[in-house]
Order: structure tokens, then C-alpha cells, then sequence
């Protein structure tokens, strides 16, 4: 059940990427996936078009996280308007990570709205011991984040253009090595 008047569904399972319809507190919805990190309290849903929402914002009986993993799999909505980037560079000093991509400006009256953010970089990777998936977005060409040692799983990443209409990509990201 929906615990606010009204509960933002979007293409991508975070609040950056593109906004899809608003569900009202009545709306009749199924919980039909998640992505697969455990930190990224978002579920997908089927609600008339499929979608993703915040749990935190939802009365949920029982645990979400025993949902089937849906996301990196769930397709996103493709846009034709612009391809795909390229990456450039990707370097780690310490624990930062910085990737560098070619830039793509978009045209006037492409974005969603004045405050949109054009660059998805989706990153899976370890913090604190923990496997974590964190949706990063910018309109910058690069980015830096934290990527620590000490998960089993492999670290990487991917770059999605997003305009108005949807999404390019995604462009993966060759993963710097950790050097001790």
C-alpha cells in the first residue's frame, strides 16, 4: 500500500532517472522485483506500465528483498535521439575512482525539466565490506566515487545518456584495478 498521497514512479529504479507518472495512495500495485543490492531500497512494480518506486514510501507486508532480482535486467526506455557515450579514462588513486567520458550537451528542450541530470552512471561496488549498487547522476563527463576492497563480488559500472525521451547506453565502464 502506498503510505503518501502520492508516490513517484520512474523508469529506473532511483530518484534521478526519468519520471514516469505519479501512483496516488489508492493505486492497485504489485511488487514484482528489486534491484540486486540489498542498500537500494527500490521495487519494481506493475501498476498498468511497469515501474519502479521507493519502499520507503510504501506498507509493505512481509520483506521486498525476497522479491526476484530485476534490475541490472529490466530494460530502460531507449531514446533515439542520442547515442551512447564513450569513455575516455577511468583511474583509481587510494579508493577514489574517477571516470571521464566524451560529453554529450543535449539540445535545447531535451531535458525533463530544468533540474534534470543527464549522465546515469550506475555503479555496483564495495564500501564498508558491503556490495552496494549506487545510481549516480550528473552533468558533468566525469565522475569520482568510493571504491573500497573487501567484497567477493567484482566492482563495475555503466553509463547511460538520458534525455527526455530515454536513455542511451549503457556504456560499461573498464573497472580500474585496487592496488595495495
Amino acid at each position: 500500500m502506498i503510505a503518501e498521497r502520492f508516490l513517484s514512479c520512474r523508469y529506473g529504479p532511483g530518484p534521478e532517472y526519468l519520471y514516469l507518472y505519479a501512483l496516488n495512495r489508492d493505486a492497485n500495485i504489485i511488487l514484482i522485483g528489486r534491484t540486486d543490492a540489498d542498500n537500494w531500497h527500490w521495487v519494481y512494480v506493475d501498476g498498468g506500465n511497469h515501474c519502479w518506486v521507493n519502499t520507503n514510501f510504501l506498507e509493505i507486508d512481509g520483506d521486498w528483498r525476497h522479491l526476484p532480482v530485476m534490475y541490472p535486467g529490466a530494460k530502460l526506455l531507449k531514446t533515439a535521439y542520442y547515442q551512447p557515450t564513450s569513455v575516455l579514462s577511468s583511474s583509481r588513486i587510494g579508493n577514489e575512482v574517477t571516470v571521464t567520458w566524451i560529453d554529450y550537451p543535449l539540445r535545447p528542450g531535451d531535458e525533463e525539466d530544468e533540474s534534470m541530470l543527464h549522465y546515469i552512471i550506475e555503479v555496483w561496488h564495495c564500501q564498508a565490506g558491503e556490495y552496494v549498487f549506487e545510481p549516480l547522476a550528473t552533468n558533468d563527463a566525469s565522475i569520482t566515487f568510493i571504491d573500497e576492497p573487501g567484497c567477493q563480488q567484482p566492482s563495475h559500472g555503466r553509463i547511460f545518456v538520458q534525455d527526455k525521451h530515454g536513455f542511451a547506453g549503457p556504456t560499461e565502464i573498464p573497472w580500474p584495478p585496487y592496488n595495495n
